[in-house]
């Protein structure tokens, strides 16, 4: 008998299940219920071998399911620049699926990480277009899923911008936009409790305290359980209670919210909770026991904020890539545009006579446009210079907004260069001296001067050449 087994062992030691489409798609369900315990280091050592599974048998649903599971975990982790590494990977993935919404979920994701770091316009321009992704959806329980997760994070973001009345239009939306479903699924119901909670919140920031507490009443009798993640309706508990000047009912509910939130890893909701209890402690007088949450959140909000800032240029790197893609394409298009040209030259010659007989007026109305145009360019100049100044992380997306050819231009002279080269052009292009420069982003002016020295030799910059003048130059090539 022992001889029996020692000839079999071999074939017991190395014997592996069949790896199948069902045993991923049974794993993908593991990994959905670990995201929500928020057990994000669980569910990415589970989606890097769910990914290698599938790559084993070119399973394209599992490698986009795999690649979305991960990027969901890191963001939740606030590592967005490994977020958005894994939403890169799944790109090529699309054209071997028949998925038709992981495009769009792909997206929602991408705004989301936006929004963590402050990118609230970059975030509702990939939602909008997800919007009219949506509306092409075949299926209408898909569809009515899918549009109520991207209203809940279009409504999200307009309340980080303090836009209340649009938060709580898009909340109002989802509810109406889900009554369209006949039967509602897990996804559906989990958007309409967001979306209660979103109005509860936005309520509670009118001081509508009363109509905050019926949403929120609402959102809990949605049949859908968030586990840890359910520290934001003990989160608006604890602030109704606060308003009512309840504060041990609010101490009780954010000691609750603050064990979840910490359950779950989610470090923003946990640093605004320590200051949230910190305040109604003062209020109760435990002044000691307020100081030491304050303490808390002061030091989780350090941390918070050197990854807030590893994330903006990581995130700023992804949109400059996302920028560059369209000037790849203009070789191609100047092909066609010589080609038609002689046509063309027949036509222009038309209606340039006809435009020189109205001539006067069109000057008119340009002049007029021109000084609004210069009205609006101070006022955001200001804006710009401002935000520079005070070394503030939306200064280069305020920067491409108000002057979009610049970096472009920057980048076809160098494909190369990083976000940080990018910032430091667009100071010398604001005319930002070298003492300024080391003033406002705390270097020595010595390491500025190197700086610029080492960006004359990357743009070819002759060194007889203003460079100041040189960078206002490349903005209207």
């Amino acid at each position: 008998m022992m001889k029996f087994i020692f000839l079999f062992f071999p074939l017991l030691l190395f014997a592996q299940s069949k790896i199948t489409t069902k045993t991923i798609e049974k794993r993908l369900e593991k990994s959905n219920a670990l995201l929500i315990e928020g057990q994000t280091d669980e569910m990415v050592k589970l989606n890097l071998s769910i990914l290698d599974d599938a790559k084993h048998i070119n399973y394209a649903e599992g490698k986009l399911s795999a690649y979305y599971n991960l990027a969901l975990a890191f963001s939740m982790q606030y590592k967005y620049n490994k977020s958005n590494y894994f939403l890169k990977m799944m790109e090529p993935e699309f054209k071997n699926s028949e998925a038709e919404d992981q495009e769009i979920s792909m997206n929602i994701l991408y705004s989301i990480n936006y929004r963590g770091i402050k990118m609230y316009d970059e975030a509702l321009k990939k939602l909008k277009k997800d919007l009219v992704m949506a509306n092409g959806l075949k299926n209408d329980s898909t569809k009515c899923a899918i549009k109520g997760m991207i209203l809940v994070q279009i409504g999200k973001n307009y309340f980080e911008k303090k836009q209340y009345d649009s938060a709580a239009y898009y909340g109002k939306r989802i509810v109406d936009e889900l009554k369209k479903s006949k039967k509602m699924d897990a996804g559906m119901n989990t958007s309409l409790k967001a979306a209660m909670l979103l109005l509860a919140e936005t309520k509670l920031n009118e001081n509508k305290i009363d109509s905050a507490e019926i949403y929120i009443r609402s959102a809990q009798s949605v049949p859908i359980g968030w586990g840890n993640n359910d520290f934001a309706t003990l989160k608006l508990w604890g602030q109704i209670h606060d308003a009512r000047k309840q504060y041990d009912s609010a101490i009780i509910d954010y000691e609750k919210a603050i064990k979840l939130a910490g359950n779950a890893k989610n470090f923003k909701k946990l640093s605004e909770l320590y200051r949230l209890i910190a305040k109604s402690y003062e209020k109760t007088g435990q002044i000691d026991t307020g100081n030491r949450y304050e303490l808390k959140y002061n030091s989780l909000n350090d941390s918070l904020k050197r990854i807030d800032d590893e994330n903006l240029e990581d995130t700023v790197g992804l949109l400059v890539d996302e920028k560059k893609r369209p000037l790849e394409h203009q070789t191609h298009l100047l092909i066609y545009v010589i080609l038609i040209g002689s046509v063309g030259a027949i036509i222009i010659i038309f209606f340039v006579h006809k435009r020189i007989k109205n001539k006067n007026r069109v000057l008119n109305i340009k002049e007029k446009e021109a000084q609004e145009l210069n009205q609006k360019l101070n006022f955001a100049f200001e804006e710009v210079i401002q935000l520079a100044k005070n070394n503030d992380p939306e200064f280069l997306t305020r920067f491409q907004e108000v002057y979009p050819n610049f970096f472009p231009n920057l980048m076809k002279i160098e494909p190369q260069l990083q976000s940080t080269e990018l910032k430091f052009c667009a100071l010398l292009f604001l005319n930002f001296s070298t003492k300024d420069i080391a003033t406002y982003t705390f270097v020595q002016p010595q390491s500025v001067q190197t700086r610029k020295n080492r960006i004359r030799k990357r743009l070819r910059i002759p060194s007889d050449e203003d460079i100041y003048l040189w960078m206002k130059n490349t903005y209207t090539q």
